[in-house]
């Protein structure tokens, strides 16, 4: 349906639509990221406050304004820390509800009933098949993660994902496993 209000507009037949706006002026993608010694984007500053509300960009990540500017933490960057107070305020208010957790562990030398008290610890907890945990906790994704690894044996491997923002971590990998899942974690299904 084209037009506004419900109504249906017929264009003539071999007559184009209207063009789609092109909204590059009211928010330009200027923004670059330092990660991992990389620059990415560039990247709108919607794109920006929706890295942060995600968890996936802090005020002492490193971001440049457009080519030839320096890489300067957020919060040094007055103009774009100003605009992304409301995110960071968001992120806040997300990070002090409760979230849910999904905790696959792969421990053979491990006495599970080990773990009960470092998840009490955390919040509530069920073990609904053997080395898979489910969590409700106010704690971080970081938090949960730093309690596990202290908890775990040497060798230990654990896989936790974080339910309400899709964030990925793991413990006793050789490599980051959310960087190493990302390629299928936000692949396009085409």
């Amino acid at each position: 349906m084209a037009g506004g209000l419900g109504r249906k507009v017929r264009l003539p037949p071999g007559k184009p639509g209207p063009a789609p706006i092109d909204l590059a002026f009211v928010d330009p993608a200027i923004w670059q990221v330092q990660s991992g010694g990389e620059a990415h984007g560039p990247f709108t500053l919607g794109q920006i406050q929706q890295f942060v509300i995600e968890g996936r960009l802090t005020a002492a990540a490193l971001v440049s304004g457009g080519e030839g500017q320096p890489f300067r933490p957020i919060r040094e960057t007055p103009r774009l820390a100003e605009s992304l107070a409301p995110a960071f305020a968001e992120r806040a208010r997300r990070r002090a509800e409760a979230c849910n957790y999904v905790i696959t562990l792969h421990a053979p030398a491990m006495d599970l009933a080990a773990l009960e008290q470092p998840l009490a610890a955390l919040g509530k907890w069920l073990q609904p098949l053997p080395g898979t945990f489910l969590l409700r906790s106010g704690k971080s994704l970081a938090d949960v993660r730093a309690a596990l690894a202290r908890a775990l044996p040497d060798g230990a491997q654990a896989f936790v994902l974080q339910a309400r923002d899709a964030q990925l971590t793991g413990i006793g990998f050789d490599q980051d496993l959310a960087e190493t899942a990302r390629p299928v974690w936000n692949a396009p299904l085409s």
